[in-house]
């Protein structure tokens, strides 16, 4: 029986999926599955994951597309091990990942859940863009939780117990279920993040990145309310959330006509403006590379991006840049990230600081 079960939801990941699974093999720790659930793609998807001739990869297959959390639950049903590791398709592993995880929930028994409290962003070369600290102690942890998201999902490892224990994930919280799965999680447990790098994360503009910030909240608070009810000793009343969440949906789903551009709008202008925030951070670090590819990610996004030509150009200007950055400080710090008040200095050589109130890229 394997310690670990490392889980794996797949759809349309072909591009970046070799890479992620090879992260996974090539962990230092060597006692674990890898499950991967195969959510219908139609890409090559399958065809990477045949192409692997590993006894520890056990690949399940949908034949109709089902989602991630349930593609996820599959996996979790299946999963052998008492330590569950949940890794994305198109992220990237250090090889001493599972290790230092392990290492850690062994020495600290009251830790149910523990993850990364840092990683570099980048994008689909490989390049990063900028470098997210996330809070690390339980108690940060706890109460950042009950307002906004602090880990980077890929990166969490948890009891199989704890599964067990509050169910899986809820598919009806996508794209938000992560949260909704943690919030669960850790009102019978400690979490934590470990502060090393030890997750690569993977920013796509054409996922989840572009999904409207507005549509996101509004699942993310009754997610946050019905965990306010479980803490308050109250059954959570998800039947009367129920509606409220298909309704989110169905108008998101159903729009068309004007209605459907002003929401496609309205989401690539959003995403813009993550990335040209994320530039901003970077210009007033110094970075000046790192700044510009935020730049030119957010102008992918949305063309018409007019703050992101004027960051683009700057990054090119050193001198102009470093004396007109403070204009920028407002847009780094309006940054809905847990990485808005490092500094890529400080980062980069190691000296890092914990933020208190931080939230993942959704």
């Amino acid at each position: 029986m394997p310690r670990v079960t490392v889980v794996m939801a797949v759809y349309n990941a072909a591009q970046f999926l070799r890479a992620a699974v090879d992260s996974v093999l090539s962990q230092t720790w060597r006692d674990f599955e890898l499950i991967v659930v195969d959510d219908a793609s139609t890409d090559d998807s399958a065809a990477v994951l045949h192409s692997f001739h590993d006894p520890r990869i056990r690949i399940i297959r949908h034949e109709t597309n089902r989602g991630a959390s349930l593609s996820r639950n599959d996996a979790l049903s299946a999963a052998r091990g008492d330590l569950i590791a949940i890794m994305d398709a198109d992220d990237v592993c250090a090889p001493d990942r599972l290790g230092r995880q392990v290492e850690y929930l062994d020495a600290h028994p009251p830790a149910g859940l523990v993850g990364c409290g840092i990683y570099d962003n980048i994008d689909a070369t490989g390049a990063v863009l900028y470098t997210s600290i996330l809070p690390h102690d339980n108690e940060t942890i706890q109460r950042a939780l009950m307002e906004r998201w602090c880990f980077l999902h890929s990166s969490i490892m948890f009891r199989r117990k704890l599964y067990l224990t509050v169910g899986g994930y809820r598919a009806a919280f996508e794209p938000v279920e992560d949260h909704d799965f943690v919030l669960r999680i850790v009102e019978h447990s400690q979490a934590h993040n470990i502060c090393e790098p030890l997750v690569t994360y993977r920013l796509n503009h054409s996922g989840l990145t572009v999904i409207g910030h507005q549509y996101i909240d509004q699942l993310r608070a009754i997610a946050i309310r019905l965990a306010r009810q479980r803490r308050s000793g109250q059954p959570e009343d998800l039947g009367a959330a129920m509606p409220q969440i298909a309704s989110l949906k169905l108008k998101r789903k159903s729009a068309r006509g004007l209605g459907g551009v002003v929401q496609q709008l309205r989401d690539s202008s959003y995403a813009a403006n993550r990335y040209y925030g994320f530039g901003c951070r970077e210009l007033c670090a110094g970075q000046l590379h790192r700044a510009r590819l935020c730049y030119v990610q957010s102008l992918r996004t949305n063309r018409m991006f007019i703050k992101s030509w004027i960051g683009l150009a700057l990054s090119f200007l050193p001198f102009i840049a470093k004396h007109v950055r403070f204009v920028f400080r407002s847009s780094m710090r309006q940054q809905n990230d847990p990485a808005w008040s490092r500094s890529s200095t400080q980062a980069n050589s190691g000296h890092l600081t914990s933020v208190a109130h931080g939230t993942a890229v959704q």
